[in-house]
């Protein structure tokens, strides 16, 4: 008999340790600390750039990347340009 309630106390132990788990989330959900972490991702996902340091980047890439698509293919050339956007806009 001891160990059928040993078994049902661990098992049962484990349904209340998910509902804490639960209940403890809700809570933190509800804090400060909770809506400051979503502003803060927030802020991370806004644009850091202008249409201006956009437009000068694009106009780089292509003025650096010296193959021709047909060259290289739709897929390389792409990633070139891509990169040369994001190597003018990060220095």
């Amino acid at each position: 008999m001891g160990r059928v309630k040993e078994q049902l106390l661990d098992n049962h132990y484990g349904d209340i340790d998910t509902a804490d788990y639960a209940y403890q989330f809700e809570l933190w959900q509800k804090s400060k600390e909770y809506v400051n972490m979503v502003n803060e991702e927030l802020i991370d996902t806004q644009t850091t750039y202008s249409k201006s340091d956009v437009n000068e980047a694009i106009c780089y890439a292509f003025g650096a990347v010296k193959v021709t698509q047909s060259e290289v293919g739709s897929d390389v050339y792409g990633k070139l340009i891509h990169e040369s956007i994001f190597e003018y806009l990060n220095r």
